[in-house]
């Protein structure tokens, strides 16, 4: 009887460092798992801030090409308004001439 209490008492404090060892390792495993998640937070936030200033530097991009292309067609305009005047004074010219002749 007196050996079957003792066995009894080591079979029962094995279970316990065992259940005792599982519960360290779940608490471990718990708080890997917040500082993964911390971890995971702080990585979405960098993420969002990387996707912020792309967006910014599109942006500018963007609006640097309207007014490069702006430049452009204001200058377009100008020549165009310029052969437009020097076609009419050349066509002023020519009628001047028809009259003249006639």
């Amino acid at each position: 009887m007196a050996n079957s209490r003792r066995l009894f008492g080591v079979v029962r404090r094995k279970l316990l460092r065992r259940s005792h060892s599982r519960i360290t390792i779940i608490r471990s495993s718990q708080q890997t798992t917040k500082e993964d998640i911390a971890a995971i937070k702080l990585q979405a936030c960098f993420r969002g801030h990387l996707a912020r200033r792309a967006f910014r530097a599109l942006k500018s991009l963007v609006k640097l090409q309207a007014v490069a292309r702006g430049v452009l067609v204001r200058r377009q305009a100008r020549i165009a308004l310029h052969c437009m005047h020097a076609l009419a004074r050349l066509q002023v010219r020519v009628r001047a001439r028809q009259i003249l002749s006639h």
